[in-house]
């Protein structure tokens, strides 16, 4: 009924304002829900370049732009490099051949590159010595370095093993990769246990990283799933499993005899599934945000009429399109920030059920970073600007957000084909809203935010870069430079309007979304010092996540310091009330730092 009188009332609006008339209304007493943690990206941010000689890590840069999760796919857990007792046979030749390493290339079909333990008894495969888990450690390690929660992915990756001739014993190699991240077997001296937000089993199991039968695939699944639980439980833990991420072409693999995605819900158990996972890849230069939009509810539809009616949704790869079919370039061009921008806000739409999504990637290629385009430099891409807009509305509650165009209203999460795509959050007193256009013309429209409880309110609105952005690097392994950073972050273009006073509970602005951009509106009462410090504490934790741990922490005053604790890194960091001076302390030594001024601090995290 309320969703029914808010359009009766856009559509009456309509009919004041004008046939052609573009607006966004966002009605703060209706929630939606929480915000989804779609804030995710595939790959570890450290990394070398092609010839081994030179290392890099994006860590700074996964933290600055707002990376919530790291999936660790391609990233060095894959279970052919872990457990070293196991035969490697391209089965798929004739005679078999042995296989050296873990990657198996060619020419013509996808080869079968059978990986099996030497051995399906107990004790060998949970022979410590059988293992080596160096890689994993420096996966979890850099992941740790970033703030950012650890998505496990059990399973291979490109040119890996792509089937075993022992399910029971992947799934038991599989589990004790899960029991080593979680500190339970063969830890490692200096690498933090680490509880995933969730356990992805197997990696496009529809495409090239399966080439088993479909009742082999479904067993493996089953018994990762319960064993992987069951090593949960018995620490008390508890976990979220699911997979299997399925190719972009799900919605026609899906109808294929004998293909794992054939019946899969069925083929696994429903109650084997904690989420449903899949990718999301589009054509590149040709690509629309109508057809990511159809794709998503086509995905929804697929899941609902295998069984998984109310099962979440994870989209852990997704992109614009594939690297060796776009070209390096085009994620660097202006668009990226638009396209990002718009699947965002289409995955926040809570018909699709997406509890959890990942860019692909942070780093290397097809990034929000790049090392490699300029020599020397750390580039920032336009679509990591996307998470730097979006990240803001984490840990909010989603508001109804309304984009109309004449007679016309639609969902801002479901507005592909209007002018502008739009997301609202509230937060206490606060409201955000992303716009964006995806468009090739700057888009003029009214803000209409109705349902407010504050007298006077301080417009902000925040415009990122349109371009990539290069920066210089520093220390080894190479990462961007620090005060280069923090420069690029106080660079979005940004307009302050005061003092503003809704009418009977409803304010509205006059804005304009540039093209290819977005725009981030922020509506708040206006800021006392310590709602400054908060903001800026926040960012702080989401900057500098290795001195100020755990996070978030509270706010607490004593005397003239407001300040917050970290007992994990044993740190303080706080302002002085009457000296407006941000304050630093390492309870290990060294004494209260004097950081510098309040103001400038302000002004670089945006909380002025």
């Amino acid at each position: 009924m309320a969703a029914a009188l808010g359009l009766l009332v856009a559509t009456s609006a309509a009919l004041s304002q004008g046939s052609s008339a573009l607006w966004v209304e966002v009605d703060r007493a209706q929630d939606v829900g929480a915000i989804r943690d779609v804030f995710g990206v595939n790959r570890r941010p450290g990394f070398a370049d092609r010839n081994g000689g030179t290392s890099m890590n994006a860590a700074n840069l996964y933290a600055a732009f707002g990376v919530s999760q790291v999936r660790l796919h391609d990233a060095g857990l894959d279970l052919c490099p872990t457990y070293t007792a196991a035969s490697k046979l391209n089965t798929g030749a004739d005679p078999v051949q042995e296989v050296q390493g873990c990657e198996l290339s060619g020419t013509g079909s996808i080869p079968v590159f059978t990986w099996t333990p030497l051995s399906s008894a107990d004790a060998d495969l949970n022979l410590g010595s059988n293992y080596d888990f160096s890689n994993a450690d420096t996966a979890l390690n850099e992941t740790a370095a970033t703030g950012a929660a650890v998505y496990l992915r059990l399973g291979e990756s490109y040119n890996g093993p792509n089937n075993t001739g022992d399910p029971v014993a992947w799934s038991k190699v599989a589990t004790n990769i899960y029991r080593h991240v979680i500190g339970q077997f063969k830890p490692t001296p200096g690498v933090a246990a680490v509880d995933p937000v969730f356990v992805e089993v197997h990696n496009e199991p529809d495409g090239g990283f399966w080439r088993g039968t479909a009742a082999d695939f479904y067993t493996l699944f089953r018994e990762t799933v319960t064993r992987v639980r069951a090593a949960a439980g018995a620490t008390g833990r508890s976990v979220r499993i699911g997979g299997p991420g399925f190719t972009r072409s799900i919605l026609t693999s899906s109808q294929v005899a004998g293909n794992p995605a054939n019946g899969f819900i069925a083929g696994v158990g429903r109650e084997n599934l904690d989420f449903y996972s899949a990718h999301l890849y589009s054509t590149c230069t040709t690509a629309t945000l109508a057809s990511t939009a159809n794709f998503l509810r086509s995905l929804r539809t697929l899941v609902d009429g295998q069984g998984g009616t109310g099962l979440p949704l994870h989209i852990t790869e997704w992109n614009i399109g594939l690297g060796n079919q776009c070209g390096n370039a085009l994620y660097g061009e202006a668009r990226m920030q638009s396209f990002a921008s718009g699947v965002l806000t289409q995955m926040q739409d809570p018909a699709h059920a997406i509890e959890a999504a990942h860019f692909y990637a942070g780093v290397p290629i097809m990034g929000l970073f790049d090392f490699t385009s300029v020599s020397g430099k750390a580039r920032v891409n336009p679509s990591a600007w996307a998470f730097w807009a979006h990240s803001r509305l984490r840990g909010a509650t989603q508001t109804a957000l309304q984009v109309c165009q004449g007679a016309t209203c639609a969902s801002g999460t479901a507005a592909e084909t209007m002018p502008l795509l739009g997301l609202a959050a509230r937060q206490g007193d606060a409201t955000t809203v992303v716009l964006t256009n995806d468009g090739t013309n700057a888009q003029a429209t009214t803000l209409r935010v109705r349902n407010i409880g504050s007298a006077r309110l301080d417009a902000t609105l925040l415009t990122p870069p349109p371009t990539a952005q290069d920066l210089p690097t520093t220390g080894s392994p190479l990462q961007a430079d620090t005060v280069a950073l923090q420069s690029l972050l106080a660079q979005p273009t940004r307009e302050t309007r005061s003092g503003l006073q809704p009418q009977n509970g409803t304010l509205e602005l006059t804005v304009t979304v540039p093209a290819r951009g977005l725009l981030v509106v922020q509506l708040a009462p206006p800021p006392t010092l310590t709602s400054q410090a908060d903001c800026l504490f926040d960012w702080g934790e989401r900057h500098y996540p290795t001195y100020l741990q755990p996070a978030p922490q509270s706010s607490q005053t004593l005397g003239d310091y407001y300040y917050r604790a970290y007992p994990g890194s044993r740190t303080y960091l706080g302002i002085s009330l009457s000296g407006s001076r941000l304050l630093f302390l390492d309870d290990r030594g060294g004494g209260i730092q004097d950081l510098g001024a309040l103001d400038g601090w302000l002004a670089t995290a945006g909380c002025n």
